[in-house]
């Protein structure tokens, strides 16, 4: 109960300042105007195929264009919570441990809820659901818990909100077996992607979806084609690194999230250069939501832009025999309607940059804080340019890179870019560890979260040193990723460790982000060496863990996990991306 006047405490002082919690009337209006303007447009693309001027990330940044910290009413929220309780889509709540029984009363509830909504306000969620594994769960991070969450399972005039309970399962034999076995996504992300491939709760459509696309994503041959423009991007990146060097530190976030995005756009979509870097700039703010930089209708935008030049790429071949814009290619002779494709190509716009550039930065990150994995991996590096004897590498000789190899898995496992994991629904009633392992019966259709966070950092399950970077460590059978080889086609995975998800609804593009990772960190590690620059140079020698304070370092989660700004932090805005450092240029001999 202690726990539970806490959080209202603290819910009902931010309630205080009104432009932190509340929109005013004219404010609620405004942008409920807003939002049915959006979801004209989107009845309009499923009409007749028009690309909509906005999409969900301008509805977003519409509905705050200030960026502050935004909790439902009281009012809102206890509307919401009739509703689940006339509907009786709680249960799950008292079923398996969390704050949730705690609270005994209308506001107390309601207070939990707001709590849930905060921490998904500042990125925090994660932390905050660690933290009630911790206190509520009975077995530290191997605890499954129940929360409660407002969620949207639909798109267009028919979207509305419901507060239904999502189960955070956290015990590794539970989530590897209810992967696989319920295969069923929850749809919350439709309001954003549509019917898209990781938004359909439509078995049968996703697998069509995956057959469809997996062309341009998973064998061999596509990438070794994809290959030359990606390793002409990566070359292009060190002298653009030494360039922004030269007048003080960089802010690698933003250097490894706009390199992301172009490799996106000229690989996958064949854009133009000089449209990839017109364009750069206005989606990564805006999928951000970062008010000082983007405006709504920047997503729809570039959107608009990038559609209109595929409606002009020819299905051939080029006379050089290399392929520009695969994805483009799949999508348009996919079949599968104009709003699946639209979520499709803003899912890869947005996830597909945003985790591969989050996972560069915290791998930087971490070699900053272990300059001897650094310099270790530098000359790994070093070698396998030797060993090219001036050539450009292919494909194939990325299978050499051991280390590199190791570093990745290990930054994907301590800093998991995405680290809400997937979210599923029960196909049947299931059993799994409640309080003290016990058996807790959950009924069919509950809400199924599978975190990767906990499982990630879970000493119980990799060591006592789980929150130290260590490349080096003892690694399960199936679990180190690999590229160049017939071994880059299984999902790198095991009960503890799914990065990319667990099959078989893993990440349909991980070989082409393995692919384009290693590049770009060969040609910036051969040439550079890395080092934090204040006031990140006071995380030297911190350990940073699974839980955190609100005003503590930490990573920021919006879907994908990229390192908080704080030179930025204001505990009235939500938390926006950053990593200072002082690059410095080396010789290959170093």
């Amino acid at each position: 109960m202690h726990r539970i006047r806490a959080i209202t405490a603290q819910v009902s002082a931010c309630s205080g300042r009104p432009d932190v919690v509340e929109r005013s009337e004219a404010e609620r209006d405004s942008f409920q105007r807003t939002v049915m303007s959006y979801r004209m447009g989107i009845e309009r693309l499923l009409a007749d195929g028009t690309v909509p001027t906005m999409t969900g990330f301008d509805l977003a940044l519409a509905g705050n264009a200030e960026g502050w910290v935004r909790v439902d009413r009281n009012e809102d929220v206890g509307l919401l919570l009739d509703q689940a309780e006339r509907e009786r889509t709680l249960g799950p709540l008292e079923v398996l441990p969390g704050p949730w029984k705690d609270a005994k009363t209308r506001e107390e509830k309601i207070a939990v809820v707001q709590r849930v909504l905060f921490a998904e306000q500042t990125g925090s969620n994660v932390y905050l659901f660690a933290e009630w594994q911790m206190q509520y769960g009975g077995r530290g991070l191997d605890s499954n818990i129940a929360v409660p969450v407002i969620t949207n399972h639909s798109f267009g005039i028919n979207a509305k909100p419901r507060l239904m309970s999502r189960v955070i399962l956290c015990d590794a034999e539970d989530s590897l077996r209810i992967s696989h076995m319920h295969v069923q996504k929850e749809p919350n992300f439709k309001p954003v992607l549509l019917d898209g491939i990781i938004a359909t709760d439509d078995n049968d459509f996703w697998r069509l979806q995956r057959k469809q696309l997996s062309e341009a994503f998973l064998p061999l041959s596509s990438l070794a084609k994809i290959m030359p423009k990606s390793r002409s991007r990566a070359k292009a990146c060190a002298a653009r690194l030494q360039y922004l060097a030269s007048s003080g530190p960089v802010d690698m976030s933003d250097f490894l999230l706009h390199e992301a995005q172009a490799q996106l756009q000229l690989a996958l979509l064949g854009a133009p250069e000089e449209v990839t870097e017109e364009l750069n700039e206005r989606l990564r703010s805006g999928f951000m939501g970062d008010p000082s930089r983007a405006k709504p209708g920047d997503v729809g935008g570039a959107m608009q832009r990038l559609t209109a030049i595929a409606e002009n790429q020819p299905f051939t071949l080029p006379s050089d025999g290399s392929v520009h814009g695969p994805l483009w290619a799949a999508v348009k002779s996919s079949g599968l309607g104009p709003g699946t494709n639209f979520g499709n190509v803003l899912l890869i716009l947005f996830a597909g940059h945003d985790t591969t550039g989050h996972t560069m930065t915290w791998m930087i990150f971490e070699l900053a804080r272990h300059p001897d994995i650094q310099r270790e991996l530098r000359q790994e590096v070093s070698a396998f340019f030797t060993s090219l004897e001036d050539r450009d590498p292919e494909y194939t000789d990325l299978k050499t890179l051991d280390l590199m190899d190791r570093c990745i898995t290990e930054t994907l496992r301590m800093w998991p870019a995405v680290p809400n994991g997937t979210f599923r629904q029960l196909h049947f009633d299931e059993t799994v560890k409640g309080p003290d392992g016990n058996p807790a019966v959950l009924p069919k259709g509950t809400l199924v979260n599978i975190s990767n966070w906990a499982r990630h950092r879970n000493r119980n399950l990799w060591g006592a040193d789980a929150d130290t970077f260590n490349p080096h460590r003892i690694w399960q059978v199936g679990e180190v990723a690999h590229v160049g080889c017939p071994l880059a086609g299984i999902t790198p995975e095991s009960s503890r460790f799914s990065p990319f998800a667990h099959s078989p609804r893993s990440c349909l593009g991980r070989n082409f982000a393995q692919m384009e990772m290693r590049l770009i960190m060969l040609y910036i590690l051969r040439d550079f060496e890395f080092f934090l620059a204040p006031p990140f140079d006071s995380l030297a020698g911190k350990e940073l863990g699974p839980l955190a304070g609100p005003r503590d370092f930490r990573g920021v989660n919006r879907g994908t996990m990229g390192p908080m700004d704080i030179e930025r932090f204001d505990e009235r805005k939500k938390p926006w991306y950053a990593m200072k450092m002082r690059v410095e240029r080396v010789s290959c001999a170093s």
